[in-house]
């Protein structure tokens, strides 16, 4: 528990020093393909975000999901890829293949389904290639391009919200 505390807390650090280098970036292009990085720890609907995702138009097998779980049971049956703070070296590098695989990806879209604090998780929508990065009003408002405000538990409006936006910037 106090390791997690501290992988947490050096990710943070370390993200906080790389934003102050980044720059921002545009969607230019009809999204076609969806990267979710979920936080099951305080959202367990993955399964209808993605239903309500492919029902505003989004094709299924153009939607990846990797979802964050610090509990012991992450080898336990899901149609996406589990990780936890185990996936973490203490010299702070991703370990697990599915997560380097899933960062190294070049998604029109990252939606970062997360609202806590979680140096984890928003040290892997930092590195994540995705052309435009969506998340939450109340997460670190540097990591994405657009910011959302709602919460969580309400996927439905989150999904409208982000259709809406993305008609308006193709129009434009």
């Amino acid at each position: 528990m106090f390791f997690n505390y501290l992988k947490d807390f050096y990710l943070k650090k370390k993200l906080k020093n790389s934003l102050l280098k980044s720059g921002g970036f545009t969607v230019e292009q009809k999204v076609q393909t969806i990267g979710i990085l979920v936080d099951e720890v305080f959202f367990a609907e993955t399964s209808a975000l993605i239903n309500a995702l492919i029902e505003k138009g989004f094709h299924g097998d153009n939607i990846a999901v990797l979802a964050f779980n610090n509990s012991k049971d992450l080898k336990s049956v899901r149609q996406y890829p589990v990780f936890g703070w185990n996936s973490v070296s203490f010299d702070m590098k991703i370990q697990e293949k599915c997560v380097n695989e899933f960062v190294q990806n070049p998604f029109d879209v990252l939606l970062s389904y997360y609202e806590t604090s979680n140096g984890l998780l928003e040290w892997i929508t930092y590195q994540s290639k995705a052309r435009f990065k969506v998340g939450f009003y109340a997460a670190n408002q540097r990591l994405n391009d657009l910011m959302i405000n709602t919460n969580a538990n309400n996927y439905n409006q989150f999904v409208q919200e982000f259709v809406r936006v993305l008609k308006q910037i193709n129009t434009n």
